[in-house]
């Protein structure tokens, strides 16, 4: 079978050293975190996958194609205007299979306010699957909110790479060991100010550890000033405003020169998560670190800022910290495992429970499951 897949790649940047900082955030949708999910969704089908970027026109896709695979993010957020990718959708009226999409905002209280193309999105795509595959409770009471009732939670397809049935206990195995030497592997620099007191800490975390790494998924200009290659205006500014917030005192000297001897940027998923094994635990702000972790077997802790990162960590149970637990236990990696309260029989039953409904879901919309999620419920 043959279906449309939207995705720049497969969670991998060919020939990433050629093509710097602006390259690798364009193939990478502007955030190295969605290589993982477009990997993940691809591992869960058997089919043929045509690509499709966010310009290609329906009339250029395959006339066999018999699906349109939809790996998803945060799309339902107050800033996205998914008119284009709406009237694709409309066009190419093919069956929909989404995974992962999610609402973002800063606070469940105040849930986003959706662009008119956004939700014409929403709704072309709910038209065409028997179940939108979505992030959690907040994005399934959002949809319901707009009128979109045929929804099923399933976390992010990132959660199942790694194909271990034991994998919590795993886990559990290397929390007990953790030192606080380290080396940690640190996926940061969420530049938003509530999270501004954890991120300092993350960067004196990897300061104290010699050997660990400081893993950067955006922004560009943190990327770009290490590679030697020259900033634009807005970039420059972004990078002295990082040098401030990141605690070098506005310094950018001090703040490259941190990040030439720390910083890790994935090209792709396999690298990444193979890079991970050489570390004791990961402690990051970003969700698709904490995932990525999870795959590779260390003990990952994400803390959560916003109702994207709530959601996930709590709804895939993953080791996770509001930034208050995450203050209050900061100076012992040790601690912050033990505060995040990972409960490793939850966690693996979990993982079994999300790897039934994805193929429920999957097959609902026409499609085949993978071998690879077959063997998650295979006696």
């Amino acid at each position: 079978m043959k279906v449309a897949y939207l995705a720049e790649n497969f969670g991998r940047v060919d020939r990433a050293w050629s093509k710097g900082g602006d390259g690798i955030m364009h193939h990478t949708g502007h955030n190295v975190g969605n290589l993982a999910f477009w990997y993940a969704a691809r591992m869960l089908i058997d089919a043929d996958c045509h690509l499709v970027g966010r310009s290609t026109r329906a009339k250029d896709v395959p006339d066999d194609v018999r699906a349109f695979v939809i790996p998803a993010a945060n799309f339902l957020n107050k800033g996205a205007d998914l008119t284009q990718l709406a009237a694709f959708v409309r066009e190419l009226d093919r069956p929909c299979l989404v995974l992962g999409l999610g609402a973002q905002a800063e606070s469940a209280d105040a849930p986003p306010e959706l662009r008119p193309g956004t939700l014409e999105f929403l709704r072309e795509v709910a038209k065409r699957t028997p179940s939108l595959g979505i992030r959690g409770a907040f994005t399934q009471k959002l949809c319901g909110t707009l009128g979109v009732e045929n929804t099923t939670v399933l976390g992010c397809p990132s959660i199942l790479i790694n194909p271990s049935r034991d994998l919590g206990q795993r886990l559990k195995r290397k929390m007990e060991a953790l030192t606080e030497d380290g080396p940690f592997a640190i996926h940061a620099a969420c530049i938003k100010s509530v999270v501004q007191g954890v991120e300092r800490e993350l960067v004196r975390l990897a300061q104290l550890n010699p050997g660990s790494a400081y893993v950067v998924q955006r922004p560009v200009e943190l990327i770009k000033a290490v590679y030697g290659e020259t900033l634009n205006e807005a970039e420059a500014e972004g990078l002295r405003k990082c040098a401030h917030f990141l605690g070098f005192g506005g310094r950018v000297e001090k703040l490259v020169a941190f990040l030439r001897t720390t910083l890790l940027v994935p090209d792709s998923i396999d690298g990444w998560v193979h890079g991970l094994r050489r570390f004791s635990a990961g402690v990051n702000t970003r969700i698709h670190g904490t995932l990525m972790c999870t795959a590779a077997e260390i003990p990952g802790v994400c803390i959560w800022h916003d109702t994207r990162t709530q959601e996930l960590t709590q709804e895939m149970r993953l080791p996770n910290l509001s930034v208050r637990a995450f203050t209050d236990n900061r100076y012992s990696v040790r601690d912050l495992f033990a505060a995040s309260g990972f409960d490793a029989e939850a966690f693996d039953a979990r993982r079994m429970e999300l790897a039934r409904m994805n193929m429920e879901v999957i097959t609902q919309a026409g499609l085949l499951p993978s071998r690879h999620l077959r063997t998650f419920l295979d006696a």
